[in-house]
């Protein structure tokens, strides 16, 4: 279900570059620098991260095998509007809460990624009859950086997928966070609300604009 380019290295290289650039600036040795294969080129990317989640009324009558076939609908509704863009896609979460991810590349990236969204939030909503709909799409759309290094592998950098979870966590039902840097770059096609304030561990509270609607 999941398509993944091999040659990219996520969480565990952006963790060990992190701990590099630290030490470098705590004055580490001469030789562990040296150890840091040199940059070659990178290039940005748009990263679409949806969850889809449960939230059961008051007055329920969905059980748990109910509750499993309507939530499959829902992520199979995301999924075929994220296939017809032809991109990079992971499912990962968990059982009762999936996370759905996908890369977009180019110059219009944060744009399409935006118009994906709106889309699959759309098609969730569609795949529920009024008395199921309890699962509610939670998104955001943050920046990223793949760079090449000398030895030929690309490694993440930005952040983009721990970013990306702590907007979901602030996330309204149905409603998609934007970074400060898909903001920009969707500032002519798109209408955003004021910031939510989006607390980040370990460092500072970063922006998350709240997606309205493209124009």
């Amino acid at each position: 279900m999941a398509m993944e380019d091999k040659r990219v290295i996520r969480f565990p290289t952006e963790r060990r570059l992190q701990a590099a650039a630290r030490s470098q600036a705590d004055g580490g040795s001469q030789a562990v620098r040296a150890e840091q294969p040199a940059p070659v080129g990178g290039e940005s990317f748009a990263l679409l991260s949806l969850e889809v989640r449960r939230l059961p009324r008051s007055d329920s009558w969905i059980g748990g095998d109910v509750a499993g076939r309507i939530l499959n609908r829902c992520i199979l509704s995301c999924l075929e509007v994220l296939s017809k863009e032809r991109i990079p896609v992971d499912l990962a979460g968990t059982v009762l809460r999936p996370v759905i991810e996908a890369t977009f590349g180019g110059e219009d990236a944060g744009l399409r990624a935006v118009r994906a969204a709106i889309a699959a939030r759309d098609a969730l909503k569609k795949v529920q009859r009024e008395v199921e709909n309890e699962f509610h799409l939670f998104g955001a759309i943050t920046e990223g950086a793949t760079t090449e290094l000398e030895t030929g592998v690309k490694v993440t950098t930005g952040w983009p997928h721990q970013i990306a979870g702590r907007f979901r966590e602030h996330a309204g039902p149905s409603q998609l966070l934007v970074s400060e840097e898909i903001r920009r770059a969707i500032a002519e096609r798109a209408d955003v609300a004021d910031a939510v304030e989006v607390t980040i561990p370990g460092s500072d509270p970063v922006p998350g604009y709240p997606l309205i609607a493209l124009r």
